[in-house]
């Protein structure tokens, strides 16, 4: 009896997937650290055990310039997401401005444009000589803004970036209670020191949460410092492990000293950020009902609703209008009236009859559609072993498959490569679209998660004991209760992670071959090259295929979610 229960299909699949997380989790990080504890990784001859790398690194002249860099970028970056981000969430879910359903609209859709378009877009919009913008700001007597600098690197990452602020500071002022609020006016505060000493303070857990986040995909994130910043020479810890990786010969413990570096950061910043919100939570959910109401911000409502209009305008109209334009001229050239003549849909005719082009849009669908589908099912089972199970170590399976959270995205795309390239492994990966699926169901793996675990913890345990009561095994209850119950949620992870790694640049740039390009690598090989008005081309028709996917899932989602109230 002890024997059928350990190979029954539940114990298997959960014990797979435990598996499974742990390896994805864990292989890139130890190999990454492995390589930058080798004389000679990857070398030919023998290596050997040693700190050299390190002290090697560390002692280089341009090494501790190269770490302010990339502090001043994250950090900077972090900040001017919370307080645009969450400056929009509470306008949205705290204030009486009009028009939310837009306002929520402005904040989400710069997530549907990938970022490697939105650089390129702001890199032509900001042109020192021929930028549209610049040349407008000369006209009225203003100074250009120089993109090609620190500040144009924060200025633009942090168009692409704000939405997910956004995202978290409405979740958390959603569930607060106002009755704080209403004590501290009704005692004479102002709204404005309301709004510091009482609402910043209990969202804190939150702001110090998206601002780890941020820190973390601007520090790792490939075309913001590589577009921008390595033109203007403003060298950052993307940009040197790229160009260590493309050197010949490739110098490998650099890039893991760096790769562990960065990882060591991220790691105490989880911690340190962890902490702080422990100590700064407030507890406001009580057994009494509560819901968070809305202020009356007066005439100033109309002002909240022009800063979504402003900022839909410059994350969104800007930079897909300079795409637009430029994608139906013969050559790249600055918005005027004497350029209507020369427009067409060349560049359009171009994309479609480019075999390497048309490859590369196909070989992204197949590889994202086939992570999001991974980190969906992944995502579901691993969800039921940490809220539906009492099994020794779920606590430990949970925090595995949130490593990736605090794993930057290009430590991780150069651990699976190390690993892949040095493991001895019977099966060749290194060049196949296998190796890509991994890496992006490794990166939107805890994002998954974070989707469906809430979906799984609504479920309650009675429908599951009364499907197995019946004769079901866990399979069929799994397929037949959980399934239907959670498809909203399984469809939400689905589509994040499918359009993440549909326009995810920064790990994919390490791992493609000839023949497995993603177009996201495509579009930076195009204007590498100053082949812009393909490149914008491409692009639309990449923001055209992520807006019919997020159409088509959020119609699926509410016609299951209907399905499942039944």
């Amino acid at each position: 009896m002890g024997w059928r229960r350990l190979v029954n299909g539940r114990y298997i699949t959960l014990t797979v997937a435990s598996i499974l997380v742990a390896y994805l989790a864990l292989v890139p990080v130890c190999t990454m650290v492995y390589a930058s504890l080798q004389s000679n990784f990857l070398g030919v001859g023998g290596s050997h055990w040693t700190l050299g790398n390190y002290s090697r690194t560390f002692t280089q002249p341009g090494f501790w310039p190269l770490v302010a860099n990339s502090f001043g970028y994250a950090v900077s970056t972090s900040v001017v997401c919370i307080v645009v981000g969450f400056g929009l969430a509470w306008l949205v879910t705290r204030t009486n401005a009009p028009f939310k359903a837009f306002a929520r609209a402005a904040a989400l859709v710069p997530m549907i444009i990938p970022g490697v378009l939105n650089t390129i877009a702001w890199s032509l919009l900001l042109s020192p000589e021929q930028g549209p913008v610049n040349q407008a700001l000369r006209k009225i007597g203003l100074p250009a803004f120089d993109v090609y600098s620190l500040h144009g690197m924060i200025f633009v990452q942090a168009m692409h970036v704000v939405p997910i602020a956004f995202l978290m500071g409405t979740a958390a002022f959603s569930a607060m209670d106002s009755s704080l609020e209403e004590a501290a006016m009704a005692s004479g505060a102002s709204p404005l020191r309301t709004f510091f000493s009482i609402t910043v303070r209990m969202v804190r857990p939150a702001i110090l949460s998206a601002a780890l986040l941020m820190f973390i995909q601007s520090i790792s994130t490939f075309d913001v410092p590589q577009l921008i910043g390595v033109p203007g020479h403003t060298y950052v810890f993307v940009s040197k492990i790229y160009a260590a990786l493309q050197a010949f010969p490739a110098d490998y413990g650099t890039v893991g000293t760096i790769g562990v570096f960065v990882l060591v950061i991220a790691v105490i910043g989880l911690m340190l950020s962890r902490r702080a919100s422990r100590g700064a939570a407030v507890q406001t959910i009580t057994g009494k009902g509560f819901k968070a109401t809305v202020q009356d911000i007066g005439k100033w409502r109309w002002v909240g609703f022009a800063c979504f209009v402003i900022f839909f305008f410059i994350a969104v109209v800007m930079p897909l209008a300079m795409l637009l334009w430029s994608s139906m001229l013969p050559g790249y050239e600055p918005p005027s009236m004497s350029a209507f003549k020369d427009m067409s849909f060349h560049n359009y005719s171009e994309v479609f009859h480019r075999p390497v082009l048309m490859k590369s849009l196909k070989n992204s669908i197949i590889i994202s559609f086939s992570a999001a589908l991974i980190v969906t099912v992944l995502s579901a089972v691993v969800a039921y072993i940490t809220v539906k199970t009492k099994i020794f170590g779920r606590g430990l399976l949970d925090a595995l498959a949130t490593i990736p959270i605090a794993v930057p995205s290009i430590v991780m795309g150069v651990g699976i490569l190390y690993f892949y390239l040095s493991a001895p492994l019977p099966v060749h990966l290194y060049g196949t679209f296998t190796i890509m699926i991994i890496a992006f169901v490794t990166i939107t793996m805890p994002y998954g998660m974070r989707y469906v675990v809430p979906g799984m913890a609504a479920i309650k345990d009675e429908l599951e004991e009364a499907a197995t009561s019946s004769g079901a095994s866990w399979l069929q209850a799994f397929g037949r209760v959980f399934v239907p119950l959670l498809m909203p949620s399984l469809l939400a992870s689905f589509l994040y992670a499918m359009i993440v790694s549909f326009r995810e640049i920064s790990a994919a740039i390490f791992l493609y071959t000839s023949g497995t390009e993603v177009v996201s690598v495509q579009i930076y090989d195009l204007f590498r090259n100053g082949t812009y008005p393909v490149v914008a081309a491409l692009g639309i028709v990449m923001v055209l295929f992520l807006v019919v996917l997020v159409v088509v899932m959020q119609g699926l989602s509410r016609l299951f979610g209907i399905k499942s109230r039944h």
